[in-house]
């Protein structure tokens, strides 16, 4: 299946991170990327979380993406129209607590490759992915890296969600971060559908 979108370049530069919590210790980080779309390349915020490597396979010190992080129990409520409804369709019972990573849509295909790590979706943007993840990995434990005075879960949802228009590009954060999302979700649902 040949696909429209595709991360091309990471800006390491961008990189910046803080600790949302202590209690389980969440180091959480935006990396700034370039993704080629339909009507052309445009400059994306993604986020993504260190791993404690305290469950569920993950790789200590590896960085996992995420749609976001639950500011409230229950259903998804509070990120925009179309991040819950990906959210309810791909998390267990289609709610969370408050304070959770929203990462469901990053493991919810139960058909990935042995071989592949798990977290990092399982189609064609799981190398790319991965990279980011690596590459975090690697500028933090060499602390190249801005350190955010403030981010929390609000902080980080409104980010992703910005209706802001970076420079050179002709879409907002949202437009832009919902329509790599749904390309994820687009295959996950088509995985699934033909297992």
């Amino acid at each position: 299946m040949s696909n429209s979108i595709e991360i091309l370049k990471i800006y390491n530069e961008s990189f910046r991170a803080n600790v949302y919590s202590n209690k389980p210790f969440r180091m959480i980080g935006l990396i700034d990327v370039s993704i080629e779309y339909i009507y052309g390349i445009e400059k994306v915020t993604l986020a993504f979380f260190r791993s404690s490597g305290t469950n569920s396979g993950k790789i200590k010190g590896l960085w996992y993406p995420i749609v976001g992080i639950k500011t409230i129990t229950g259903e998804f409520t509070e990120f925009s129209e179309y991040l819950n409804f990906v959210l309810t369709n791909t998390t267990r019972m289609g709610i969370a607590d408050e304070g959770w990573l929203a990462k469901s849509l990053f493991f919810a295909s139960e058909y990935t490759d042995e071989s592949e790590i798990r977290g990092f979706s399982s189609g064609i943007h799981y190398e790319s992915l991965l990279k980011i993840g690596e590459t975090l990995r690697d500028l933090y434990e060499e602390n190249k890296f801005q350190a955010m005075r403030i981010l929390n879960a609000e902080k980080l949802n409104n980010i992703l969600t910005s209706k802001e228009i970076y420079k050179d590009n002709k879409h907002t954060q949202r437009e832009n971060f919902e329509k790599f999302i749904q390309d994820i979700f687009n295959e996950v649902n088509m995985i699934d559908s033909e297992n």
